[in-house]
């Protein structure tokens, strides 16, 4: 069966007991998370999901807007869900955190099935409090981007590179300014949130009020890092989720329950 395009298992895995969907940052694609594979138990099968706009869905326009993201990723997520059993779960980075916290509420609206677990990494529940504005002309852009992290030197100096990067983060960073914090029922979804120490984006303080967005928190987890810290310590982060994925049910709530924040390096 051929793999959907939506998303690419790296490392396919028929056995696997969960199957766990992870969504890119703005400019991202799923090879951001082929370095996973090495890291996740043999009992979870990674699927990093391919955006419209990035290889293998090139010919589709990029979409800008959050909400009709949201809906047609949830709907690719439940055509994929039918007629399966297999429990699943989602992570998000930045922008990815943001889209997957709104599919689950397009999965719960529609009466789908809901995951196992809602990860969130860099993106609190109220916005990112800063972000590169997708308006400003290339060379202020590109500046805003490598400040933050998200284009390395040898990619802003290579005009080919540019060319199909630079539109893709502007269609990203326009659907990230379109979100709008919007005050709902606390989700009946486990939600765990991730942050690092030095993230202009997503500090602290913003990522902590994930607290009050589910009726199950299972922590926030601080990592040493930037709004990067999910590529610069992914063998720790992928350890701190699979960690929570392995407990469920009332054991796993008390646990949360008793330790609220964690430290990335405790872990």
């Amino acid at each position: 069966m051929r793999t959907p395009p939506w998303y690419l298992a790296f490392e396919p895995r028929p056995s696997a007991r969960l199957h766990l969907y992870a969504l890119p940052c703005a400019g991202g694609g799923p090879s951001a998370f082929r370095p996973w594979t090495r890291h996740l138990p043999s009992w979870i099968e990674l699927r990093a999901v391919t955006l419209p706009g990035r290889p293998g869905r090139h010919r589709e326009p990029a979409h800008t807007d959050c909400d009709t993201a949201a809906r047609a990723l949830a709907a690719e997520l439940a055509a994929e869900l039918e007629g399966q059993s297999v429990p699943y779960a989602l992570f998000g980075h930045s922008m990815g955190a943001m889209l997957g916290y709104r599919m689950v509420r397009e999965l719960q609206s529609a009466g789908g099935r809901l995951p196992e677990l809602l990860a969130v990494a860099a993106w609190p529940v109220r916005g990112a409090l800063a972000q590169p504005d997708p308006r400003d002309g290339d060379e202020r852009f590109i500046a805003s981007l490598r400040a933050l992290g998200g284009l390395p030197d040898e990619l802003a100096g290579d005009p080919a590179v540019l060319a199909r990067t630079l539109p893709v983060a502007r269609a990203d960073f326009t659907l990230c300014a379109s979100y709008a914090y919007r005050a709902e029922p606390p989700l009946p979804v486990p939600v765990a949130a991730f942050c690092g120490t030095r993230d202009p984006v997503a500090p602290e303080r913003g990522m902590a009020e994930w607290r009050a967005h589910t009726t199950d928190f299972r922590g926030l987890r601080i990592f040493d890092g930037d709004h990067f810290f999910v590529r610069d310590r992914a063998a720790e982060l992928v350890s701190a989720i699979t960690a929570i994925l392995k407990m469920r049910g009332p054991a796993a709530r008390h646990e949360a329950g008793r330790a609220v924040q964690l430290r990335g390096a405790s872990l």
